[in-house]
Formats: structure tokens, sequence, C-alpha cells
């Protein structure tokens, strides 16, 4: 490895760590440059962790070959170091994809992706980058970083990067920091593309293009974030919740490596106090609560069909119409994901919210859309609630179509049901679950299906172990569950009538990722709320684990 590199990315930290301020800061202004400080420097801490990798990637590629198995291996194993990276490749200097890791994507290898610009900046400029957000095909935004190979002799080889999502990466060092206090945080490229939000439905968007961002004040605010490194400034914009319209004030740094410039905005909205525990008395959810929603929804469908989408978009979106009873309100969304009604977040309606995940990565709005297609049925997410100081709890939500071109919904929080997860217990899972996808690529999915379904194995170790369903539902490996083996489960609801295989399944079809299902501990005996990841392992087939709540 170069042996500059490392200096040359600490310079970097502290060049770009930069941040405005006065001797003149308030108590509440100082505390705000504080967090943005510890922000910016655990971002720029996680760059520079990716940066060491992939040098280290580039200096075993080197040495043993572009497609050397022994390489290839060593690319995979710190992909596991990073939970929120997506993939590896490396690239020839003519564009040619010489490798690609995980499995799943090794048939990338001798594509021609030469005219892609983060391929042509990092063969031109033949230096570690950080490249400009870019859209995958799985429908998220991603960064390639990326470090050049060279031989002994300085002949350059080409690249290889790690490819990761910003906002989960970013999410990672700040979300620790921003617990129980009244700011949120944003982070943004120096073009406008937002590629960090504590408000979900701001990632993606650009701030100078973006239909929601036009107001001549926004406009003179973002100008002047962008344009300097640091600084102070206000502006009106909609509050966390998508209630009501608040003056905001921001502080900004700046964060990034190799010449990226990531703005760092922190934000407090007027009149936000610190977010506070609930200490109400929870009382468990009956079947008839559940069943009096469930008919909710049914009721509004049928007012839809009956008079139209526009007097039924009216009526839903009306604070205080025929469709807000108590705690229970209808929601609406077009196939696509685009907000149609949410009566008490007016500032969403209009808004793409397909690509949407709760706290624990669960892709909510788009399995309601995926159910609604499917004729109707009913989904977990984690959301704030606004009867609890807007603390995120479960929500379990039912959905129906109107048509084949938009659904409604509605739901009621089970706050009964403990719904937290630690970061670290989900990265744990994560890397689990690709250690048994790995598996069944290198010993077969028959000897692999042996060891998951072995209690007393590598796979098989109480709230740790590993499940694989055939995608027709056919159960594959459930070791604590053997006489289901064989039997098909497309149909399974778990207690509040979510159909959590099914969902698994289709999840794993897009590539994978995060379900919710209440389930039994083979450990305790207890049913718990249980978030399980999944991915394929095969064309037919997935293989996945969990964990529970509170365990």
């Amino acid at each position: 490895m170069n042996a500059l590199l490392l200096p040359v990315i600490i310079l970097a930290v502290c060049i770009c760590g930069c941040i405005g301020g006065s001797d003149e800061d308030t108590g509440n202004q100082r505390e705000m440059n504080r967090i943005l400080d510890e922000s910016i420097t655990s971002i720029n801490e996680e760059l520079v962790s990716i940066s060491l990798a992939t040098g280290e990637n580039a200096d075993q590629l080197a040495a043993l070959g572009l497609d050397h198995p022994e390489a290839l291996n060593f690319l995979k194993q710190t992909l596991q170091n990073f939970a929120y990276a997506h993939s590896s490749v490396v690239i020839s200097p003519d564009g040619i994809v010489i490798a690609a890791v995980p499995e799943q994507y090794a048939d990338l290898a001798g594509l021609d992706w030469a005219y892609q610009p983060e391929v042509e900046r990092a063969n031109t400029e033949q230096a570690s980058i950080v490249s400009e957000v870019f859209w995958l095909v799985e429908g998220f935004y991603g960064i390639s970083q990326s470090s050049p190979i060279f031989t002994a002799d300085g002949e350059y080889l080409g690249y290889t990067d790690i490819t990761y999502q910003p906002d989960q990466m970013i999410s990672r060092q700040i979300d620790p920091i921003l617990t129980k206090t009244p700011y949120d945080i944003w982070v943004a490229e120096t073009g406008g593309r937002v590629i960090y939000d504590t408000t979900a439905e701001e990632i993606g968007r650009n701030l100078f293009t973006d239909p929601a961002y036009q107001e001549p004040g926004l406009q003179e605010a973002f100008q002047k974030i962008v344009s300097q490194p640091g600084g102070e400034t206000t502006y009106t914009f909609w509050d966390l919740n998508w209630q009501h319209q608040v003056t905001k004030t921001a502080i900004w740094g700046t964060a990034g490596v190799h010449g990226a410039e990531w703005r760092v905005v922190i934000t407090q909205s007027e009149g936000d106090e610190r977010i506070g525990e609930s200490g109400d008395r929870i009382t468990p959810r009956t079947e008839e609560e559940i069943d009096a929603m469930k008919r909710f929804v049914e009721e509004a469908a049928a007012y839809a069909r009956e008079h139209g989408q526009e007097a039924a978009l009216a009526e839903f979106n009306n604070q205080s119409g025929s469709f807000v009873r108590g705690e229970l309100y209808i929601f609406s969304y077009a196939d696509d994901g685009t907000c149609l009604a949410l009566p008490f977040q007016p500032g969403l309606v209009g808004e793409s919210r397909l690509a949407n995940a709760d706290p624990n990565g669960v892709l909510y709005i788009a399995e309601m859309a995926r159910k609604a297609g499917n004729g109707g049925g009913a989904v977990y997410y984690i959301y704030p609630n606004p009867e609890h100081d807007f603390q995120n709890e479960l929500k379990l939500s039912y959905v129906l179509p109107v048509d084949d071109t938009w659904f409604v919904g509605s739901g009621i929080y089970l706050s009964a049901v403990r719904g937290e997860f630690q970061e670290a217990d989900r990265d744990e899972l994560v890397l689990r679950v690709h250690h048994a996808r790995d598996y069944a690529a290198e010993h077969g999915k028959e000897n692999a299906l042996a060891a998951f379904n072995d209690q007393k194995g590598e796979f098989g170790l109480g709230d740790s172990y590993i499940f694989a369903y055939g995608f027709d539902g056919t159960t594959l490996a459930l070791p604590y569950q053997p006489e289901l083996i064989g039997s098909k489960r497309l149909d399974f609801k778990d207690t509040y009538g979510v159909n959590a295989i099914e969902w698994e399944i289709e999840t794993a079809k897009e590539g994978g990722g995060f379900v919710y299902v209440t389930y039994t501990s083979p450990a305790t005996g207890i049913e718990s709320l249980k978030l399980c990841y999944v991915v394929p392992a095969g064309p037919d087939w997935l293989v996945g684990s969990g964990i529970y709540a509170g365990a």
C-alpha cells in the first residue's frame, strides 16, 4: 500500500472537517456545533476506514492477480467488515469488469463499464476517489469508493472499489450522536444531491431541481450552504413529521476524503423540545381492535370506488372528515409509491415514498404496494407514534387496492410489542446470513441444507439459526421445527395476520432485505417480534436468519 496514503487521508480529514461558528454562540448553538463536529469526525473516520480497506484490497490484487481466487476471497472477507456495503468490483484500465464479489454479482465479469462516469473518472485519475452518488439497478443510490492497483514497478492495472449506500453508512455514524436531541441532520453533495437525511423522504432529492425546494428563501439558503464549507443560516420548511411549516436554524460543515465534499447540516426547528420517554401504561391490542381497523379500510376502499379518486382523496386528507376516527385515519398511495393521502402529514402528499425504509431497514411502503397489488394484506413497520411523543413504535397496517393504480390503508400501533433492535445485532445478522449464502455457494445446496438443519452444528445454535425456503414456499431448513421440512408455508400468517414467509420470498427475489414476523424463540419459548434478513441463495431459494426484540 502507498505509504503516503494514510497521511494524505488524515490531512484531508483535517481540512474537510471545518465548521462555521462564532465566539458569540448561544448555548444551543454551542451544542449544535459540538454535535456537528462529532458527526463530521465520525463520518470522516468511516471514510478513512473504507479507503484503507480498498487500499489493502488493491495490494492483494497486485500481488496475486486481478482474478486470483485467493485475492477475491480477501475482497469478500473485507466486504463483510462493512455491513452497509453492497459489492466490490475489479475494473481494468479499459473499463472491463474483471471480477465482482459477492458471488451473486460474479456474472458481471466481462461487462464493459467504460461508459460509466465513475469508471471513467477512476481510470483517468488513477488515484483513490470517492465517487458522486449514482443510481443502482437494485433501486437505491450508491457510492463507489476506490483505490488504484499498481504493480511494484508502477504499472497501472486498474482499480478496485467498495460500493455502498451512503445513507446507511452515514446513519450509523450519526444516529448514536443524535439520539434524544431535538436536532436533525442532512448531508448533501455540493451539486445538490441529498445523500442522507434524518427525514427519509429527502434522500435522493436534488436541492436545486426538486419541485419541493423551489421557494426563493430555500434556494438562497441552499446556494449558501453548497458554496461555503461552513456557516449558519435559517430557512422555512416542513417539520420532522411533515405536519407544519417551521423555521429552521441550520449550522453546517464539510466532511469528505479524496476531494469529496459533503455538506453536513444540523438543523433545529423553532419550538422543538428534547425527546422524552413516554411513561404511559401500554395495553396490548385486542383482536377486536385489529378487526375494526380492517373494516375501516374496507369501508374506505368502497367509498373510493363509489365516489371516485378526487372526491375520496379530498375526504381522506380532511383532518375533520369522516375517515378520521380517533387514532384511525386513512392513508393512500399510488402503486408507484406516490403519497396521495396522509391527513396529519400533509407535506408528504405528492411525494414518492417507495424507497422509504424504517429504522431497521424494512421497505414498508414498497411492501404495502406489493401487498395491495396482490389483493391486500397486513404489513409491520416502525413509525413515530404521535400519542407517545413521536417515539418509534411497531405499527400494524392493513392495505386494500381501490383499483390497479392506487390503494388505501390504515394502521394501529402495537405499543406493547417491543420493537427495538441494536445496530450491532443487525450487523451480526447480516454477516451471519451472508456467511450462510456463501457456504451454500461453496458446498452446494444439499450439503448446505444438511448443515442448516443440524441443531448442534455451525448454523443451528439457538436464536441464531439459519432457515431456508424455496421460492414456492417449500420449507428447506428449519432446525427447531423439523416436522415442517418439505411442507409448503406460503400461506403462513403470524399472530397479527402478516403473511411473513411470502414477504421473505418476495424480498429475496428482489435481492434481499429485512422483514418482520412475530415468532417463537427456540431459546426462550416466548413469542416476540423478530427482525429477519433474507437473501437469495440460488435461482429458486433463499436463506435467512433473525434476531428477537429484547433478546
